[in-house]
């Protein structure tokens, strides 16, 4: 029985995996996640930590970033680099960005 459920939730993911969309430039994108800074000085970046990865946010000045790290967040914006060469990160131009509040956990009766 396990082996069923097992194989059959491998083949979700599989196919979830096989029908996401691929992001190309100057597409919009709507993004929802952990605003976070990431790298070192002086080389630090912004970035959302979305269900799809992480995103590299452009247009986010430091002070602004540095406000909202570790928030939950959501951006739109336009895809300004799709393809990751090396160590660079999918990127966004921002355009749009709110602060989410967090999720009440739910209370037992």
């Amino acid at each position: 029985m396990t082996f069923k459920r097992n194989f059959a939730l491998a083949a979700l993911a599989l196919m979830h995996a096989a029908c996401a969309a691929t992001l190309h430039s100057g597409e919009p994108v709507d993004l929802s996640g952990r605003l976070a800074l990431r790298g070192n000085e002086p080389f630090i970046v912004p970035v959302v930590y979305d269900v799809r990865g992480v995103f590299e946010l452009e247009g986010v000045t430091r002070e602004q970033a540095m406000s909202l790290q570790n928030q939950q967040v959501k951006v739109h914006g336009t895809i300004t680099r799709a393809e990751m060469h090396g160590a660079q990160l999918p990127a966004v131009h921002v355009e749009s960005l709110q602060t989410v509040a967090p999720a009440m956990p739910a209370s037992a009766p």
